[in-house]
């Protein structure tokens, strides 16, 4: 047991500070001053799925809460937010960052994600968008949004980064973090080690290769950050196949979703929109799982 607990906390300690550079990043992007007014704009007009799915890539559940935020007041359109929450991956990026700074052969996997994500994000926001002609944006000009906080302290503030923004904010979401995938590798490390064994746990992944994706957009679809980091590290420790973990990283947007269905007024459309996400993004994951095995 003692090796288990080892095990897992090396792998953390390896990360940990790789991880909150990247968050420390992350935080001074997202509170530039005017940051909400200048996603506003680039969230409407025609090309809005295009710049919804870029600015989505951007790690962080910060942005899709946002975009839901004009959603609800009636800035952007469907389609719009759709590209927004399927390029958004929450955790994702940063765990695979810093596990590719020990592993190269990581920056692949992280290559394939973004530029999958981002154009499908952008397909299926143009499609909808195109379905939804009589949906019409209001202006930006007169937009008010409020501070929307995201999970593990992290938001956007749209004010001028100040040192606790840059190192308090980042290094209390890095070790949240860290703790989620402490747990997470001592739970397998378990599992594996007295209970079912490695191989036998493989086999079991191997013949449920069809049901992965379907398990994954079920995890995903949870609004918290814990839920991208459970599927990243499936992943990463080969628990979990790359379209199964397209399929959960798709439909997860942080806490976007959760803010969606607040809205008592609009609950109908709120459900709408989480009823499309789902559906694309598991029709995702069993495409790509289709192309990998014919591969």
């Amino acid at each position: 047991m003692f090796d288990v607990l080892l095990d897992a906390f090396l792998d953390c300690i390896k990360i940990l500070p790789i991880i909150f550079v990247v968050y420390v990043l992350i935080e001074f992007l997202e509170s530039r001053e005017s940051a909400k007014d200048r996603l506003a704009k680039i969230f409407s007009g025609r090309f809005s799925p295009f710049f919804g799915a870029a600015v989505g890539v951007i790690p962080q559940c910060g942005f899709s809460v946002v975009a839901a935020r004009l959603f609800q007041e009636g800035f952007i359109a469907t389609g719009t937010l759709l590209a927004v929450f399927l390029a958004t991956s929450d955790e994702a990026l940063p765990i695979l960052f810093s596990k590719a700074v020990v592993d190269p052969k990581v920056f692949l996997s992280i290559g394939l994600i973004v530029a999958i994500k981002v154009v499908y994000a952008m397909a299926v926001g143009f499609l909808v968008n195109a379905f939804c002609k009589r949906e019409e944006a209001m202006p930006v000009e007169s937009a008010e949004i409020e501070d929307d906080d995201g999970c593990c302290h992290h938001h956007i503030t749209g004010e001028r980064a100040t040192a606790k923004t840059l190192l308090l904010h980042p290094l209390l979401h890095s070790l949240k973090i860290i703790l989620y995938i402490f747990l997470i590798n001592l739970v397998f490390g378990v599992l594996i080690e007295f209970v079912v064994g490695e191989e036998a746990l493989r086999e079991f992944l191997s013949v449920s290769v069809w049901l992965q994706p379907l398990f994954s957009t079920f995890v995903g679809l949870i609004p918290n950050c814990a839920s991208s980091v459970v599927i990243t590290e499936m992943f990463a420790e080969g628990y979990l196949t790359f379209g199964a973990a397209i399929a959960g990283l798709a439909v997860n947007c942080g806490i976007a979703t959760a803010v969606l269905i607040k809205d008592k007024k609009n609950i109908k459309r709120s459900l709408l929109v989480i009823g499309l996400l789902f559906l694309s993004a598991i029709a995702l994951g069993y495409a790509v799982t289709a192309v990998s095995l014919v591969i």
